[in-house]
């Protein structure tokens, strides 16, 4: 019997949605978020539109902690005096 790997069965069992994103697309999806206006234009697009809901989950979180860092950073400027 001829053996079946369990990746080709998830590709053909699960729709494009619900597909499983790998690390190395993890990795690549936050490297082009990290690009300053590009990345951040990719990853909002990403967010609202991707077929994939693991993509656009991953999106929306690094959208939301990449608000959260540049809050951040305005609040420290303020309370230290840069700006």
């Amino acid at each position: 019997m001829k053996k079946i790997k369990k990746s080709k069965v998830v590709e053909q069992l699960l729709p494009k949605a619900y597909r499983p994103v790998s690390g190395w697309g993890y990795f690549l999806h936050a490297l082009l978020y990290s690009i300053p206006v590009i990345g951040w234009i990719f990853m909002i697009a990403h967010a609202f539109a991707d077929k994939s809901r693991h993509i656009r989950s991953f999106a929306g979180a690094y959208c939301f902690m990449t608000l959260i860092a540049l809050a951040g950073a305005l609040g420290a400027g303020f309370y230290f005096g840069w700006f």
